[in-house]
């Protein structure tokens, strides 16, 4: 494992030290890749050779500006931030499931790396109470469609934007409208999960 990647597992692991003990939320008909964590519902559109266009319902999501960095200190600290949300630090002060996928976009065109930001997708049965911490904020977001690449193994953000090339690649040979100014990653397994680990790369359709 690189230095930067095994300093940022490293990191995550003491946070993931403390994940809360929480019921399971709503898995039932999820699929095998969100393990026991609730994720968010959709329908594959269509299913191609190397990637599928699904077509999520709304939801919910708790976001918070993300800096990137070679080291991903930038990443530990607004998963810092979201784990804070989660484990009582809002208006309601409750603890709320660990959900995935946690997501990270990232545009593509910005002016500085602060543009980024990460979020963790939020239980459709819970009435998210309001974050306390400033640097924290609520999501909406209607229902979309969007093109998913899947890949397994560790991943760092350098993988993920590989993927999301390669997706853009295959779009464009098949002359498929997607939006190219952004893309976002989404990981679905915590650092202690050795094997049988799933990521994804999305890119909205248009």
């Amino acid at each position: 494992m690189k230095g930067a990647g095994a300093l940022f597992v490293l990191s995550l692991l003491s946070l993931y030290g403390n994940v809360i003990e929480a019921e399971e939320g709503n898995t039932e008909n999820a699929p095998d890749f969100c393990g026991k964590n609730e994720c968010p519902k959709y329908q594959v559109a269509k299913q191609y050779n190397t990637f599928e266009l699904r077509v999520y319902e709304a939801t919910n999501w708790v976001s918070t500006d993300m800096e990137e960095d070679f080291l991903g200190y930038g990443k530990v600290k607004s998963f810092r931030h979201l784990f804070g949300y989660i484990s009582g630090k809002n208006s309601q002060g409750i603890k709320i499931p660990m959900t995935v996928p946690v997501n990270i976009y990232i545009p593509l065109k910005r002016p500085s790396p602060t543009n980024a930001t990460m979020s963790f997708f939020l239980p459709p049965s819970l009435s998210p109470p309001a974050p306390t911490d400033p640097d924290v904020y609520l999501q909406s977001v209607p229902e979309k469609s969007v093109y998913v690449k899947s890949f397994t193994g560790y991943a760092f953000q350098n993988d993920y934007l590989k993927k999301a090339k390669a997706l853009s690649e295959e779009l464009v040979a098949l002359g498929l409208s997607f939006d190219d100014s952004s893309y976002t990653s989404a990981g679905y397994n915590d650092p202690f999960t050795l094997f049988k680990r799933h990521n994804e790369v999305w890119l909205t359709a248009q």
